[in-house]
């Protein structure tokens, strides 16, 4: 049996929900986490498993908090499922339906319409060259390079960044202390409100990172598009014009 209209929320009720400085609802995102680390996720969700919701009402109150992180809720709290496409997610509202739940509600739209509604907000966070040029000279703004070392160690960095490659980035965010951050990246941590510019080979890599602090709730996250390609090409240019200037002096 297919979930009751009245039980299916639109991307304008979850915006709205979500907007709220305390919302009273709890979104759960019941894909695997390997496609959460990949991809990002809808602000303030938490990662439930679909094959693990079927355990909701086996777990006791400390096991649950334990593994999630949050109180377990009771049978009237309001709880919105989401996945990728809003398959998984179904399934996963009527299975706390029938275990008793009800205030369970489906985002059908789910994460892919998620991230297509936040794209256009997301294109007004690009930095070009020139842009770069300049927030390197200020000492308020992070640069992170999300490539793998041997890439960096092969083609030579971006001066003033930092190398934190684009599958560790969120969890050093998350789990590095302020002093542990600064002890192993030379820079201190930033918070929600600094300028951080993610880049990487041709800006592919750097966006989906991008999306995924943004999502943390990062409010100035950058992604330098070109990322090295455009900054090596620039950079030789700037050197050939700077050659050619001297040799007509």
């Amino acid at each position: 049996m297919a979930i009751k209209e009245e039980f299916v929320i639109t991307y304008l009720d979850l915006l709205q929900e979500l907007e709220k400085e305390k919302p009273d609802i709890l979104l759960i995102d019941v894909r695997e986490p390997t496609e959460i680390a990949k991809d990002g996720q809808i602000p303030k969700a938490i990662n439930i498993k679909v094959t693990d919701v079927k355990e909701f009402e086996k777990l006791s109150e400390e096991s649950f908090k334990d593994k999630y992180g949050i109180p377990k809720p009771a049978k009237d709290t309001k709880m919105i499922f989401s996945c990728f496409s809003g398959k998984r997610a179904e399934n996963a509202a009527k299975q706390m339906q029938q275990q008793g739940y009800t205030q369970v509600y489906l985002y059908r739209g789910s994460f892919k319409e998620w991230n297509e509604k936040q794209k256009p907000e997301r294109q007004a966070f690009i930095i070009k060259y020139e842009q770069l040029l300049e927030d390197q000279k200020k000492s308020d703004v992070l640069i992170v390079d999300v490539r793998e070392p041997e890439e960096l160690a092969e083609t030579g960095e971006i001066s003033e960044s930092i190398n934190i490659r684009s599958t560790d980035v969120v969890k050093e965010f998350k789990e590095l202390s302020e002093e542990s951050f600064k002890d192993k990246y030379g820079k201190p941590k930033p918070t929600k409100d600094t300028k951080i510019i993610f880049s990487c080979h041709t800006g592919n890599r750097s966006e989906r990172v991008q999306n995924q602090m943004q999502d943390l709730g990062y409010k100035q996250v950058y992604n330098f598009e070109g990322g090295w390609k455009e900054w090596n090409r620039e950079e030789k240019k700037k050197k050939e014009n700077d050659s050619g200037t001297q040799k007509g002096n």
